[in-house]
């Protein structure tokens, strides 16, 4: 066995030597999903589909290969690790969106909006569809339906579709409302400021009401379509 063999080229490789290349190439994945942080199982973006394709490939195809430098397979990984760091650095301090879709909102009070859902991508049928997996047969009883920027759906009935309603009980209720990201991470959103007809004054004095001096102190600020704004 020659360590030359494991990290160069090599005119073929036995046994022992196919078992530590490949072994070296796992512990470098290894280490390289580490040094990515956390990611949930189960939900995976396109921009995570292209990260845990393009390493996979590049692990692989150097595995097997005699003539493959695996050698530089561990220098583009690392590479590769470097440049998703930064990517995911702009996608936390700049905005949520730019390695991921912005979720959509499909459905607002049992009607349709044809816009986003031509920008989904998505027909009448494919919504129907959607819906009858959610166990949801009627669009009128549909309050919001949002694309999410994983692929998945969520729907949130009307109140009164529900098995057990406070109407039928007797009780008053209150519509479910849409809530909306107007402060990320000390920034604020001028568009939904806009769309709100809000100022920054606004913003001030409902931070001013709920003991908030600096608005760089806001992680996560959430406003109602009530516009109630929620400080996380």
């Amino acid at each position: 066995m020659e360590w030359e063999n494991l990290l160069f080229k090599a005119e073929e490789l036995n046994y022992l030597e196919l078992f530590l290349r490949t072994t070296i190439l796992y512990f470098v994945l290894f280490l390289a999903d580490k040094s990515l942080g956390f990611r949930q199982p189960g939900i995976v973006t396109p921009y995570n589909f292209l990260v845990a394709a393009g390493i996979s490939h590049i692990a692989a195809s150097r595995m097997v290969q005699p003539a493959s430098r695996p050698i530089d397979a561990i220098a583009i990984t690392f590479v590769y690790i470097l440049i998703i760091l930064l990517v995911s650095y702009s996608y936390i301090k700049v905005s949520p969106y730019i390695a991921s879709k912005k979720q959509k909102v499909l459905v607002k009070k049992g009607k349709v909006s044809k816009g986003n859902l031509r920008k989904s991508m998505l027909t009448i049928d494919n919504l129907l569809s959607i819906l009858r997996k959610k166990n949801v047969f009627d669009l009128q009883n549909v309050e919001y339906v949002i694309a999410e920027p994983n692929g998945d759906f969520s729907v949130a009935k009307d109140s009164l579709s529900l098995p057990v309603t406070k109407s039928s009980m007797g009780i008053p209720m209150t519509t479910k409302e849409l809530t909306k990201i107007l402060i990320y991470d000390g920034k604020v959103d001028r568009k939904i400021m806009k769309e709100k007809h809000l100022s920054i004054d606004w913003v001030y004095f409902q931070l001013k009401e709920q003991n908030v001096t600096d608005i760089e102190e806001v992680n996560l600020g959430l406003i109602t379509e009530q516009n109630e704004l929620f400080i996380h």
